[in-house]
């Protein structure tokens, strides 16, 4: 399902947002003005040439190359800048207000990929030295964006991923409705690893200036489609409230406190509603787990729920209930092992409750995130 940028709102949002919940992804045409021209300039920055020499790298008919390490290397990790960050937000805001909320962070790097050349596909760890940052290059495999981390973030993560440029070859592949089932994939995924067939038959989408795919981050996604032209693409990250994080939290929309009471308080599908689900056990709101089936997104919300009201062994098992054992290839060791009782941020969420003091004073969720932050700080 496509939408056009410009027609986001009202029940147009609320259709995206269902194929969204759904799906796992959305594509947004008209986005060149918008969101692609921001990423040129911080791209050719970081690559250490002039914005106008960075066309002719766009070109995807240019002679192949393979870029340097060193190249590849400042490719891996560009900063986020401000200025970026607030062109994507402003941007976009109805659709992260709905799909991820009020309470915002924005990856603090991101990646810029020039696929094309002769260069193997690359798994887990290809952004790393060993692996010489070829996966800037190289065609990666199946993986899901939270599942594969080192740390945790959120399920409800979202990505944006915008070309750079058009191309017929390196096709983003996506397995629609896969993140509707748990946690699958620690390791990544051959492109024709069988058990694939479980999620059924993925769509291949080629790059095209100014359109955009955001896709939740347990969707199961790779490159597909490699060939002799060079496709040009960056891709960035949107969590809602987390604390695993230390970056800043985002306040979006007139009124930060209201969304996230609604979207609390809405009856929406398990992918709209756990984000929501998740900043309330941040913010101490809720505190008890809720009705939800194994695989379920909304199992991680309980674990948070769990965990960050002081219980690490009983958190536990929600987390085991979204490991996928019957069509996953990992363990629950694996994610206890990756994900449990990590350390929480207290800077992250005392900024946070500073900020919304402001706003709102007497809010009974700045109250709450309060006597988190004094509970914190005795355990400690």
């Amino acid at each position: 399902m496509r939408y056009h940028l410009n027609e986001l709102t009202g029940d147009r949002l609320e259709s995206a947002a269902r194929h969204f919940d759904e799906h796992g992804f959305i594509i947004v045409d008209g986005v060149e003005r918008a969101v692609t021209r921001h990423f040129k300039p911080v791209v050719a920055k970081r690559m250490g040439v002039p914005e106008s020499e960075l066309d002719a790298l766009l070109d995807p008919n240019s002679p192949p190359m393979i870029l340097p390490v060193e190249t590849r290397q400042r490719m891996s990790r560009i900063d986020s800048t401000p200025e970026l960050a607030q062109a994507l937000f402003a941007a976009l805001e109805p659709v992260w207000l709905r799909l991820v909320g009020s309470m915002v962070h924005i990856s603090t790097t991101f990646h810029g990929q020039f696929k094309g050349g002769e260069v193997k596909a690359v798994d887990h760890g290809g952004y790393d030295p060993k692996a010489q940052y070829l996966e800037v290059q190289g065609q990666y495999l199946i993986h899901q964006d939270f599942s594969g981390a080192a740390i945790p973030t959120s399920p409800c993560g979202v990505t944006l991923w915008t070309p750079l440029n058009s191309c017929p070859d390196w096709n983003l592949r996506l397995y629609p409705g896969s993140h509707r089932h748990g946690l699958l994939c620690h390791e990544w995924l051959k492109l024709d690893d069988p058990r694939l067939g479980h999620f059924g038959k993925p769509i291949d989408y080629p790059a095209e200036v100014g359109t955009c795919v955001v896709f939740n981050s347990l969707l199961l996604h790779a490159s597909s489609n490699p060939g002799p032209r060079r496709r040009v693409s960056c891709d960035i990250r949107f969590f809602p409230l987390t604390a695993f994080l230390p970056s800043t939290v985002h306040l979006l929309g007139s009124d930060p406190i209201g969304t996230f009471r609604a979207g609390l308080a809405r009856q929406d599908g398990p992918t709209l509603a756990a984000p929501f689900r998740e900043a309330a056990a941040f913010l101490g709101v809720v505190t008890e787990p809720a009705a939800c089936p194994p695989h379920s997104i909304l199992n991680w919300a309980n674990y948070l729920a769990v965990l960050l009201n002081g219980d690490p062994d009983a958190a536990l098992p929600h987390l085991a209930r979204f490991v996928n054992l019957e069509r996953g290839v990992d363990t629950v060791e694996i994610y206890a092992s990756k994900f449990h009782n990590r350390p929480v941020h207290r800077a992250t969420l005392a900024d946070l409750a500073r900020r919304l003091k402001t706003i709102a004073p007497n809010a009974p969720e700045v109250a709450a995130l309060e006597r988190r932050l004094l509970a914190h700080a005795a355990a400690v």
